[in-house]
């Protein structure tokens, strides 16, 4: 089961992935524009569990580097139940681990308080709750690799690895992730669930290497990779082959229209939904019934059959937050930037599926005037759900502005191919 842990968004990393062949590695675009900086601002959550076995820990994911002294239990706590809590820096991800097994079939409140603060000295602009649901039975299911890196490679990386499920970041490492003879960083994206080798040096082009990601690798239960594979437990190989010349990079987004339609971009949601939305797909926030609102689809047949629907049928009123909780809503009444902001979650989950680039959730915002340049394109999606959820709007806009905004990047690469808007204002951030 791949993602997306609460579509409201982690974008953790800055990976970019090229387009050589088939490949799912990734570079600095040679026709997009870097970003060198961008204003401080306060930091969000841009990703978290969002449907959870009692088994798994819980998982919170940030947009900046945070100060770890206030990653702790006062923070960050589950209602009726005693947590130890952790983070993992590199990845900005903050993992809490219930003391005792959480009751199967039950919904509990996640709370973040607005005490944690990123390595500025900024705090989150207010309290941040969701709410998690257990499932009726234990994750005893191991988690597999479901995308690699193929085609060629550029000589700078990434390589990169997709997984079925979310992974427990502490235990992706260079002993966990390895490329035989190179030294390298490893990084997971929690949204994505992709994770990339970065070598410390440039690859030889031409050469190929042998890639191994061993059974060391858990997810959020604690199951090792492929440990229940027929054959027993084994690391998953294989191999990369470094382009010889700088490949060519390109990122893909769809609008609302394609993913409903009967060609690629529907083609390409229908056969990886239910893996890429393996908790469902939720815009707004999910609180369990209280003040926040959300719509919901399921991560079946019957809840891909209505987003579709969703995503094409005429929008009452104008674009405003949503009014109530919906599971498997096929229209709305709050306008057009709901459909939107479903289209961008579709659009950010499927990067880095199957051909399709990774990284359009990374890219970073600049030059429009407003108070969300300087943002990924994850955490635009993260306000616009938080606006959505009831909880008010970025400075400066309004709800038809936001509108404007989404609606402008999902046509910023729409089938692949950049938009005059999209090669403006959106850009691959300084690595």
């Amino acid at each position: 089961m791949k993602k997306v842990a609460s579509l409201f968004f982690a974008a953790a990393l800055a990976t970019i992935v090229t387009g050589c062949g088939s490949s799912n590695s990734t570079t600095t675009p040679q026709n997009v524009t870097t970003s060198s900086s961008a204003a401080v601002k306060p930091p969000a959550i841009i990703s978290t569990t969002q449907s959870s076995s009692a088994n798994q820990r819980v998982f919170v994911g940030f947009s900046h580097a945070m100060d770890a002294s206030t990653i702790n239990p006062t923070n960050l706590s589950i209602s009726g139940a005693s947590s130890s809590v952790s983070y993992d820096a590199k990845n900005r991800i903050a993992y809490l681990t219930p003391s005792t097994q959480l009751v199967a079939g039950t919904t509990y409140g996640v709370n973040v308080s607005k005490g944690v603060r990123d390595m500025n000295g900024v705090n989150l602009s207010g309290p941040f709750n969701f709410a998690i649901s257990t499932k009726a039975s234990l994750d005893t299911t191991a988690p597999t690799v479901i995308n690699f890196s193929s085609g060629c490679v550029s000589a700078n990386g990434p390589i990169t690895v997709t997984f079925s499920e979310d992974i427990d970041s502490s235990t992706l490492s260079g002993s966990t992730f390895i490329v035989d003879g190179v030294t390298g960083t490893v990084s997971y994206d929690s949204v994505t669930h992709i994770a990339s080798f970065t070598p410390n040096s440039p690859l030889t082009p031409g050469a190929t290497y042998n890639v191994t990601i061993t059974t060391g690798v858990t997810d959020l239960a604690g199951n090792h990779l492929g440990a229940n594979l027929p054959y027993g437990s084994q690391n998953f190989v294989f191999t990369i082959t470094v382009c010889t010349t700088p490949p060519p990079t390109t990122f893909c987004s769809y609008s609302k229209g394609g993913y409903a339609g009967p060609g690629a971009p529907g083609q390409l949601l229908s056969n990886n939904y239910t893996t890429v939305f393996s908790s469902g797909l939720t815009i707004g926030i999910n609180d369990a019934a209280l003040p926040q609102h959300d719509d919901f689809w399921t991560a079946d047949s019957t809840g891909l059959s209505a987003l579709q629907t969703f995503l094409t049928s005429p929008a009452g009123g104008p674009s405003g937050a949503l009014t109530v909780d919906a599971t498997n809503p096929t229209a709305t009444d709050s306008g057009n930037l709901p459909t939107h902001a479903a289209a961008l979650t579709i659009n950010i989950g499927l990067s880095g599926t199957g051909s399709d680039p990774a990284g359009f959730g990374n890219l970073v915002l600049h030059d429009t005037g407003t108070s969300l340049d300087g943002s990924t394109v994850s955490e635009i999606l993260a306000a616009a759900n938080n606006a959505l959820a009831g909880n008010g709007l970025p400075d400066g806009f309004t709800f038809s502005d936001l509108n404007s905004l989404i609606d402008n990047i999902n046509q910023s690469w729409d089938n692949c191919s950049q938009s005059d808007w999209g090669a403006a204002h959106l850009s691959v951030a300084a690595q």
